[in-house]
């Protein structure tokens, strides 16, 4: 008598998986264009031209991957290629396992794989340094370094530029210094000797509050050291690395004090390559100068002589390739400081290059990004063994 009992087992062998080569290959190239596409989408948007500093980097791309991909080819053959599900399942039933659905982890199973490929892609774009190119800024890429040189000796004190020569300076060197962005400035002041108030820099605030303060009583205004001015002012300057620089010498006298000749100063400033803005201040050799108060407590004036030599300032400018301004008057003043400051401009404009600003930190970000997303997955959703 023949016992019947339940079926044995049958053993099923499940082809073995065809490479995921394909699978991960279009899947990273899925993500990459994601990626990629919506940064390069923002840099468009933005109006941004882009180049490579470092292209040559860019062939570490391919041989990145190729060592990926051997290993990959390696740990196959070893049977150690990290997640690959068994080959051989033994089961009641093999049509079972062929006919049940596929799922979106199914699917999606080559995902992790796919994300390390791009971050490895992203990896070997950085290196090559993509860079974001900024049409040049003028006002802000001047390479200017400026000293100006403000006469403190006593002929200042003159009213006919109200209210007196020395207050209208200060207001119109204030409004000079207000109008420049990015270049360092600097103050020397002379009279009978010349001294550094404030050497090349960029706080504006400590500048202002310095040139606010200037007050004849500062320094000896017994005598005018044009010279001596003009040598002070280029010694701040001469170790500077500066594109241009200039000095604006501002005075109302002629030089008959100090220890350097001015000519010879002149000639030190074209050997520095420094450009010298000469203004003389005043309406002639005799101005009112305030001798006191009435009973009324208006302001009495006499005439005081006040020798000049513009010819001195004129030779100065004119060797050292700067220019010459007489200003009678407060708009005079203001319109040589404009004048300066147009030139200025100009040479900015003519001198000044693109910018670069680095983006591979974006990518690098963007890398990292994607293989937190694969471990996050590889751990979870899309975990091969249970």
């Amino acid at each position: 008598m023949k016992l019947r009992g339940r079926p044995a087992p049958t053993r099923v062998a499940i082809p073995r998986h065809r490479s995921p080569a394909g699978p991960v290959a279009w899947m990273a190239a899925l993500v990459l264009a994601l990626v990629l596409g919506g940064l390069y989408g923002y840099a468009r948007f933005q109006g941004w031209d882009l180049q490579f500093k470092a292209p040559w980097a860019l062939l570490s791309l391919p041989v990145t991957l190729l060592v990926y991909v051997l290993s990959r080819l390696l740990w196959k053959r070893a049977g150690a290629v990290p997640g690959e599900a068994l080959t051989r399942l033994k089961v009641s039933q093999g049509a079972a396992l062929r006919a049940a659905p596929r799922t979106l982890s199914a699917r999606l199973i080559h995902l992790p794989g796919a994300l390390r490929v791009a971050a490895i892609v992203l990896v070997g774009l950085a290196l090559g340094r993509p860079q974001r190119v900024d049409a040049p800024d003028a006002l802000e890429l001047s390479g200017i370094d400026i000293v100006m040189s403000i006469d403190l000796s006593g002929s200042m004190r003159a009213a006919d530029l109200q209210p007196t020569r020395l207050e209208a300076a200060k207001e119109v060197v204030g409004d000079f210094i207000q109008r420049r962005r990015s270049d360092r400035m600097g103050l020397v002041v002379f009279g009978r000797e010349a001294f550094t108030v404030v050497p090349p820099t960029l706080d504006y605030t400590v500048l202002q509050r310095m040139v606010s303060a200037l007050s004849l009583d500062l320094i000896d205004g017994s005598g005018t050291a044009i010279g001596d001015g003009l040598g002070t002012a280029l010694n701040r300057l001469r170790h500077s690395d500066a594109r241009s620089k200039v000095v604006v010498l501002l005075t109302d006298g002629a030089n008959n004090a100090g220890h350097v000749d001015p000519r010879e100063a002149a000639q030190l400033a074209t050997a520095l390559r420094v450009k010298v803005y000469t203004i003389l201040v005043g309406t002639a050799e005799e101005a009112p100068v305030q001798q006191g108060v009435d009973l009324a407590g208006r302001p009495v004036y006499a005439t005081a002589r006040f020798p000049v030599d513009p010819q001195l300032l004129q030779d100065i400018a004119t060797t050292t390739g700067g220019q010459f301004f007489r200003a009678v008057d407060r708009a005079g003043l203001a319109q040589s400081f404009h004048t300066i400051l147009d030139h200025l401009e100009r040479s900015k404009i003519a001198d000044a290059g693109a910018r670069y600003a680095e983006l591979y930190p974006w990518l690098v970000v963007a890398a990292l990004a994607l293989l937190a997303l694969e471990v996050l997955l590889s751990s979870t959703r899309l975990r091969r063994f249970p």
